[in-house]
């Protein structure tokens, strides 16, 4: 990054530092692993990337990241503009992808009203029904395992926004996300097309050479469109005719102050209402089943930590209902799971609104700011030079066991003198997801489940022989890992029947 004192300083050698060499030498592909490698050699934490189109500060410490994001986030929770994403494909009113302001914070708002950290009503009922249909459905079909975490995921954010419970693994809700995801998954990325870069190209025809993009923008802005408008109509009129299903697009319709009388028609109130369930949908379904698939790869990759922590379930939920464990333990054995695997490796990038200084360093104004989460919690000088490595434990101290009633106190804590890797990867500042308590709660019950019922092996070839694994990750804005098959099997009929 450049000194203030030092404008023409550079971490870049001289001749790669022109704007437009570096925008060419912007890796297309594993972005956060790029970065973390960049930071290593240039032995900075903080990056400083001349781009067309403006800065990139790149962040690849915690210290950095909280230094600015959180301790200066008066200046530091805006949102750069993706003018794909936003002004073709209609993602401008997605809370995740406002800016900061007063619209941000009237999404903001109406989230924190209906999901306070204390108060787990709005989603813990849908979530157990969710979860023991997902449970059923692996031990009759467990080679579709993809498939039925995909559908109890969906299923669940569909119930808490819609008051729409799936019961089936192809209904169109599921399908019609899928696409919308997979549109996110594409455009979400900063700089992913020319038009990012140049945003007066998106005033250029359809019909113009080289503007296919104006024509899978229209594609993609009706896949949203469609996924996120007809079951928010479908509870405005569910509401109209008496027979709604409680819910978060209910409540907030009924707490309307400016409502359209028309059925099909949405005030910007209720514009706005439609905008944050969609939010919720976005934000909280693919994180959750890109959560699973690395939880399952570790379990297989991993066996002796498997065994492990579904002995210590089994000691933990002896005499009571698992379920009613789960509902009273926070399960912190299972939350350092995600750490080794950034679900979001480059958390979604925050704008500066004014020039700033951080140890000598000058971030001009409207500098897009994204912190590496991946690097952080590899960071070997926090977590040591194995900080690559899939081990649970070194977050966690183990404790005497302690009788309470029925059940036994969990073994297990997270040290205070490690930093927490959860708190990390739901984003810094203001911006951190307002959905965090409910997707780790989910995340906890999910994966103490399937350990407490099932057993997790790789498959076995023709031969009998064990398929051999590879950890490979896909680049994308979600780090998941390649399509892989896995063995699902149920421990034993009282593991399964204490659900």
């Amino acid at each position: 990054m450049d000194k203030k004192t030092q404008p023409s300083s550079s971490p870049w050698p001289q001749e790669a530092s022109s704007p437009w060499k570096q925008s060419c030498d912007m890796p297309m592909t594993d972005q956060h692993i790029v970065f973390a490698q960049w930071a290593e050699k240039f032995d900075s934490d903080i990056l400083h990337l001349k781009v067309v189109g403006g800065n990139c500060i790149v962040l690849s410490s915690y210290e950095a990241a909280m230094d600015l994001l959180d301790k200066r986030s008066s200046i530091y929770s805006s949102r750069p503009r993706v003018t794909m994403l936003q002004d073709l494909i209609g993602w401008e009113g997605d809370l995740v992808y406002l800016p900061y302001g007063n619209a941000w914070k009237a999404h903001r708002k109406l989230l924190h009203q209906e999901f306070h950290p204390s108060d787990s009503s709005a989603y813990r009922p849908h979530h157990k029904k969710a979860l023991r249909l997902f449970l059923n459905n692996l031990i009759e079909t467990p080679e579709e395992w993809l498939r039925h975490i995909q559908q109890m995921t969906r299923s669940i954010i569909l119930a808490v926004a819609y008051g729409i419970h799936v019961q089936v693994k192809d209904d169109p809700s599921i399908i019609a996300a899928e696409e919308m995801f997979a549109v996110l998954n594409t455009a979400g990325i900063p700089g992913s097309f020319l038009v990012d870069v140049f945003p007066l190209l998106k005033h250029i025809p359809t019909w113009f050479p080289g503007a296919s993009f104006k024509r899978r923008a229209q594609e993609w802005y009706d896949i949203r469109n469609e996924t996120i408008t007809p079951p928010f109509l479908k509870v405005k009129q569910a509401m109209a005719n008496g027979n709604a299903e409680d819910c978060f697009s209910l409540r907030c319709l009924a707490n309307a102050q400016s409502p359209d009388p028309r059925p099909d028609h949405l005030s910007e109130e209720e514009e706005m209402i439609k905008q944050t369930a969609g939010s919720m949908y976005e934000g909280g379904a693919d994180t959750g089943i890109t959560a699973l698939r690395t939880f399952l790869l570790a379990m297989m990759c991993f066996p002796d930590v498997q065994c492990e922590a579904q002995e210590e379930l089994d000691r933990d939920c002896r005499g009571c209902l698992f379920s009613e464990f789960c509902n009273r333990r926070p399960l912190d054995f299972f939350c350092s799971i995600i750490r080794w695997q950034a679900i979001v490796p480059l958390s979604v990038p925050h704008q500066v609104d004014t020039e700033d200084t951080y140890k000598g360093y000058y971030i001009p104004k409207g500098s897009t700011i994204m912190p590496n989460v991946w690097a952080i919690l590899r960071d070997k000088k926090t977590y040591g030079p194995t900080a690559h490595m899939f081990n649970p434990k070194r977050w966690l101290l183990k404790t005497d066991s302690n009788e309470t009633g029925h059940c036994a106190e969990a073994q297990w804590r997270l040290n205070p003198d490690m930093r927490d890797p959860v708190g990390i990867t739901f984003g810094f500042g203001r911006r951190v997801c307002p959905g965090k308590h409910m997707g780790l709660a989910s995340f906890q019950m999910n994966v103490a489940s399937l350990l407490h019922s099932f057993n997790i092996t790789p498959t076995l070839d023709d031969n009998g022989h064990v398929v051999n694994l590879e950890i490979e990750y896909v680049s994308g804005l979600l780090n998941g890992p390649v399509p892989f098959e896995c063995s699902i099997k149920p421990r034993s009929e009282k593991h399964i029947a204490v659900q």
